[in-house]
């Protein structure tokens, strides 16, 4: 029999009664395998007590977690049909309670803790030990042992030195303290003394010395005053120290002092230049380069051997920051290697230090660049499904060819370029207004797509733009850096509609860099991303449209307000951060975009085909990855206005392929996509509107959470499923019009939040690693845009009044 936890509610919240069903579900550990007639450990818990703040209580209970003895701890893997449970938690070869395994764990968890600065833990142990009774043959003797860990008070540095018998390793760490990781008041860590350590040897090989490494220093750190026990101090010194040893176990502190050991290899205290550089540029795999018919160029004293013309060779040099006769830099080489690896032309690269047979004080340098295919051709066929068409909500099919073709060395310098030609259809329902005025949907081919793209990626920055001048350090800073030109044509033929075509134009420049931060005794990643656009050209047109479209237009003055083809001539701004540490990653964007803000002054233009507005978004996403489940929060904003001339009135919207919508696989998933919104109007509900799929919105706010967890797998594929409620709307600056049933369409800073929509459901994931399969079923839990019950919670919900959705990969 298994042991289940029971929940019993009462005035529950519906809101949460989806979840306590999934928690009973997921409660529920059925232990397998274990041997008979002996107790066996079925769930180990540690609790932290003390005075130690939420985030920090668990992150030390995770890492004490890790310390217990193999013996102890226990694994589950999720498992389907165990009586009446869909899903459950298999505890597969539990080990064999034995005493001697907690002495051992205590142990362990007392080494970390001392590591960390507590220096007088106590942990207390309770064993359970529960018989399980269904038969004499299935009797389970199941033990929970629990951990109580108090930690007690924590040592703080009280104060770090540096004693160095090298003149110039002391004078080196002596101008770099201000960058040293401890800080007085810091918690202890061993960790961080090793991080510290680490610093200090960098930058030693930051000036030079080559061969020097950790095992040159050691820490040494003092807790007792061991002056009390020197017999030449007079009873007033020794009462003044016993007052502060009392102080100190009151308020624990340490004081480390960094050494330098004594000197075994002279080798290491030598300043290292660098001597003779060898460059091989063009090796393939398994090429002996002593064998190879070679050529030999010397540029700027770099000795390069190539077999082939394949490159130019000055470009290879401009990328090498170690130079003879200059001092060995060890943030050189890694500058010089990482810069090498971001370049396509190279699979990998390896860069190799020899002394020199001349001088003692040289090293001579080899780097070896092994080519990666050039040139690249692919075919592919790729399909789509996607509620994206702007005439209608009907869910379309979509195939698609694609010829590509990529040059990973053009022009002789590593550009990247991408060309690709595609051609597809779609197939889906198309609405055609009949002669007595009604709507049919025949199913056939829907759209016609064609779409020609060609994209040059620099691996430096082309510093062309009048009056703009990018800081000449960012590649010395780290960054790496492209200059992008993209170009791409597309043709969109909606059939019985209208035909679309659409040439974009781009020039901008992307730098990023991923640094290591230490906090604590801590690392963690930190990449931060730019993308500027100062070039961004966009024309779409509607060379031929329908009297069926038309008609279509003036039944919804709203989209026929909003779907305006245009000429959008500005810049766009992107910026990303990524922080990952530990289990948590946050993902921060901002975008920027505006069009006609200076050509928009030419009153032809502005009166033209040029749209003039601005637009912002923003994104923040936290992650949290448990191993097999995450926990996945979003929030996102965005808004635009448009204030450019329309004939002689003023555009009012976004256009719409600019503008904002929710509703779909990705957005507000209990509504249709571009089905929600605007606000709280009811301007879309009503019947009088042919087609209610068309809201575009000059805002959109939008809040996310979900928890992801892994069903099981099964013939290589991952089923996932996950628990989830999306939160938003979109809205207007102005109403859509005057009528009544537009009231509530614009925003307002003091009542959007009573707009705002709630769904909420769960899905099926198919995960095949490349992709992923989301089906997902979401309730509408408030809909504020609704004729009935607007203003009412879980108005008329019934258990197939969901939405169904079906998209690739996750949503956010």
């Amino acid at each position: 029999m298994s042991y289940c936890r029971q929940v019993t509610s009462s005035l529950v919240r519906p809101a949460i009664v989806p979840a306590i069903l999934i928690f009973a579900f997921f409660s529920c550990r059925v232990p397998v395998d274990f041997q008979r007639g002996k107790p066996f450990v079925y769930r180990t818990t540690i609790r932290v007590e003390g005075n130690i703040k939420g985030d920090e209580k668990q992150d030390l209970e995770a890492r004490l977690q890790n310390q217990l003895d193999d013996s102890l701890q226990t694994k589950t893997v999720t498992a389907f049909f165990y009586g009446w449970h869909f899903i459950y938690k298999k505890l597969a070869n539990p080990p064999v309670f034995d005493t001697a395994n907690l002495g051992r764990s205590i142990y362990f968890m007392n080494s970390l803790l001392n590591s960390n600065g507590y220096y007088s833990p106590q942990i207390k142990d309770t064993v359970i030990i529960k018989t399980m009774d269904k038969n004499d043959r299935l009797k389970e003797q199941r033990v929970t042992i629990q951990f109580f860990v108090n930690p007690g008070k924590q040592m703080v540095f009280d104060s770090v030195g540096f004693s160095l018998t090298t003149p110039e390793f002391q004078q080196i760490a002596m101008e770099s303290r201000n960058q040293s990781l401890i800080k007085v008041g810091q918690p202890y860590s061993k960790q961080l003394l090793t991080s510290e350590v680490n610093r200090l040897v960098d930058s030693f090989r930051n000036n030079g010395y080559f061969r020097f490494t950790k095992e040159d220093l050691y820490v040494e750190h003092d807790t007792v005053f061991s002056a009390l026990i020197d017999p030449s101090l007079d009873p007033i010194e020794q009462a003044e120290l016993l007052e502060k040893l009392k102080q100190k176990k009151e308020n624990p502190t340490v004081t480390v002092v960094v050494r330098q050991r004594p000197t075994r290899d002279s080798t290491h205290l030598t300043k290292y230049y660098i001597g003779q550089t060898t460059v091989y540029p063009d090796l393939t795999a398994g090429i002996d380069t002593i064998a190879f018919h070679s050529d030999t160029t010397i540029i700027n004293r770099i000795k390069f051997i190539s077999q082939t013309n394949k490159f130019k060779l000055p470009f290879i040099a401009n990328n090498i920051f170690l130079l003879p006769g200059g001092l060995y830099k060890q943030q050189l080489y890694f500058r010089t290697s990482n810069r090498l690896s971001q370049l396509p032309a190279w699979q990998y690269n390896n860069i190799e230090f020899q002394r020199s047979p001349y001088s003692d004080s040289l090293l001579d340098m080899t780097i070896r660049m092994y080519l990666a295919k050039k040139q690249k051709i692919s075919v592919s066929l790729e399909t789509s499904f996607n509620t994206n068409d702007i005439v209608t909500t009907s869910n379309v099919f979509g195939t698609s060819l694609i010829l590509s073709l990529q040059n990973r060395n053009a022009f002789k310098q590593s550009i990247l370029t991408n060309t690709s030609l595609s051609g597809g259809v779609e197939i889906g329902s198309n609405t055609i207004q009949n002669s007595d005025g009604s709507y049919s949907h025949p199913i056939g081919v829907q759209t016609i797509l064609a779409a020609l793209s060609h994209t040059v990626a620099i691996p430096r920055i082309i510093d062309i733009i009048p009056f703009v001048h990018f800081p000449a350090n960012l590649e010395q800073k780290g960054f790496n850096t492209q200059t992008l030109i993209n170009v791409n044509a597309n043709y969109t033929r909606r059939i019985d509609f209208f035909t679309m075509v659409s040439v974009n134009g781009s020039f901008g420049y992307q730098w990023s860099k991923t640094t290591i931060h230490s906090k604590k005794d801590k690392s963690f990643a930190v990449t931060k991303s730019y993308l500027w656009k100062p070039i961004n050209i966009e024309n779409t047109t509607l060379p031929y449209t329908t009297d069926s479209f038309k008609n279509y237009l003036d039944s919804n003055p709203a989209f026929k307000l909003s779907f305006r083809p245009g000429l959008v001539i500005g810049q766009t701004f992107a910026y990303n951060i990524v922080r990952a540490k530990g289990n948590k990653i946050n993902y921060f964007l901002v975008d920027f975009e505006q069009s006609g803000a200076l050509l928009g002054l030419l009153t032809n233009l502005d009166k033209g085909p040029l749209l003039r507005y601005i637009k912002g978004e923003i994104e923040f996403r936290h992650n949290i990855d448990y191993g097999k489940n995450q926990l996945v929060f979003r929030a996102y904003g965005g808004a635009g206005y448009a204030y450019g001339l329309a004939d002689t009135t003023y555009e009012h919207t976004l256009p719409f392929f600019k503008a904002f919508y929710a509703g779909g696989p990705n957005s507000m998933r209990a509504w249709q996509v571009r089905n929600l919104g605007l606000g709280s109007s009811k301007y879309y509900s009503n019947a009088s509107i042919v087609n209610d799929n068309l809201r575009f919105g000059d805002i959109k706010l939008e809040f996310n959470a979900e928890y992801r967890f892994l069903l099981g797998t099964l013939f290589g594929i991952k089923f996932k499923s996950a628990l989830f409620t999306d939160i938003g709307n979109i809205w207007n600056w102005k109403p859509i019009d005057t009528t009544a049933a537009a009231t509530g369409s614009d925003f307002h800073l003091n009542s959007f939040y009573k707009e705002l929509a709630y769904g909420a459901g769960t899905g099926l994931r198919l995960d095949f690693n490349y992709f992923l399969i989301r089906l997902d079923w979401s309730y509408r839990i408030h809909d504020p845009q609704a004729l009935v019950g607007s203003d009412k919670w879980f108005y008329d919900l019934k258990l197939g009044s969901g939405q169904l959705q079906l998209g690739i990969n996750y949503p956010f």
